[in-house]
């Protein structure tokens, strides 16, 4: 009786182990952790930008964005990044389905239609993976995202850090990117 329970119960943790997640449950946890680095950097750059201006917040970024969004990973126990047709740094280039993704959302906007506040997709590996659109909605953005005058400091920071920059010229209400959470079976 006790072998049967032990293989009884292993069999069930492996059911468990590899059954894939749920809309529901990708929602919530994509959700979470999208939520999660956008307060994580949102509060940071907006600290940044009352303390020390757009050109020390945009060193702060570079120097730190990109481990801030893999504390919330870990955290969240997902894979998390953010992706853009209009990158700043190079690590945050959409391709391939994201790349996809974010141009059909692009026309949708171009033809007045609203955004979806996410979409999750299966991917054959087993993953699901959810997308959330990020949009210009805050005038702090705009410093460092918007027009910015070509001989001002913050624009030659720009140049300096960021030498193949496309991420200026947004308005506010814009598409600027994705946040995309992968989230293992």
């Amino acid at each position: 009786m006790k072998i049967f329970s032990v293989i009884t119960l292993t069999l069930t943790s492996s059911l468990l182990v590899a059954s894939p997640v749920s809309d529901e449950d990708a929602i919530a946890k994509g959700s979470t952790a999208s939520a999660a680095l956008l307060q994580k950097l949102g509060g940071e750059v907006k600290s940044n930008m009352q303390s020390n201006g757009p050109v020390k917040t945009l060193e702060f970024c570079a120097l730190n964005a990109l481990s801030l969004t893999d504390q919330v990973a870990r955290e969240t126990g997902t894979q998390i990044k953010r992706l853009s047709l209009k990158n700043r740094n190079p690590v945050n280039s959409a391709a391939g389905e994201d790349k996809e993704l974010l141009e059909k959302w692009e026309k949708m906007v171009q033809n007045g239609r609203s955004l979806p506040s996410h979409e999750v997709k299966k991917q054959p590996n087993g993953t699901t993976v959810y997308y959330k659109p990020l949009l210009i909605n805050n005038e702090a953005c705009l410093k460092c995202h918007g027009d910015i005058a070509p001989d001002t400091p913050l624009a030659k920071a720009i140049k300096s850090t960021y030498p193949e920059d496309k991420a200026v010229g947004y308005k506010m209400g814009d598409l600027r990117g994705m946040v995309k959470v992968d989230i293992a079976k």
